[in-house]
């Protein structure tokens, strides 16, 4: 499985004494080498917040313990990208659903429609530890577990969902983003990794 890292918090404790409980709000992300958000990325049509994404999707603003709590739970460590995400909206319905396939196959959609992205928490329902959150929908419609994590919801509610998939990382050890209809038990590959996903994200445009 690959996976990236920050900084060893076990190797540190070697040398630091007990530090306050507070210290664990700071942001311990490390390395400006993996992948990360554009600041000037415009994510001011991003987000759909309707009374039911902010009541059943949007999760607290972020910190450092729920990236822990969460990431332990799940048994994998979430991608930079995302979580850069996160810090600005911690997960929600959004406006830009559309994604088209780069190489799509045969039988196989060439645009995938998602309806939310799933925020780091367990607090409301759709995120990713949520009562309906990842390991739920993996269980309930039985999706392939050794994928990774799923993330996104799509127009085919639980049958068909977006993943964090470990099994195939980028070159900085991101895991990239893959598409699985468990109905079906078909597979796309989408993106390298989150942050090539989210710009190829687009808006849904109804041609008159």
């Amino acid at each position: 499985m690959g996976l990236f890292f920050r900084r060893d918090k076990h190797k540190a404790d070697e040398t630091v004494q007990a530090q306050p409980a507070a210290s664990l709000e700071a942001d311990e992300i490390a390395s400006s080498t993996h992948e990360a958000l554009d600041a000037d990325l415009d994510l001011s049509d991003f987000w759909h917040d309707t009374e039911e994404s902010l009541k059943r999707h949007v999760c607290p603003p972020l910190t450092a313990r729920m990236i822990e709590e969460v990431e332990k739970e799940l048994e994998h460590i979430l991608p930079l990208s995302y979580i850069q995400l996160m810090r600005k909206h911690n997960g929600g319905l959004v406006n830009r659903c559309r994604y088209r396939v780069p190489h799509p196959k045969s039988g196989c959609p060439d645009t995938v429609y998602i309806t939310d992205i799933m925020g780091i928490g367990r607090d409301v329902p759709y995120s990713l530890c949520g009562s309906f959150g990842s390991r739920f929908l993996v269980e309930t419609r039985r999706h392939n577990p050794n994928i990774g994590i799923a993330l996104c919801n799509t127009t085919l509610p639980g049958r068909a969902l977006v993943f964090l998939d470990y099994r195939a990382c980028d070159e900085l050890g991101e895991p990239s983003i893959t598409w699985a209809d468990a109905q079906e038990h078909m597979e796309l590959p989408l993106a390298k990794n989150f942050k090539e996903f989210i710009q190829g994200l687009e808006m849904n445009i109804v041609e008159r």
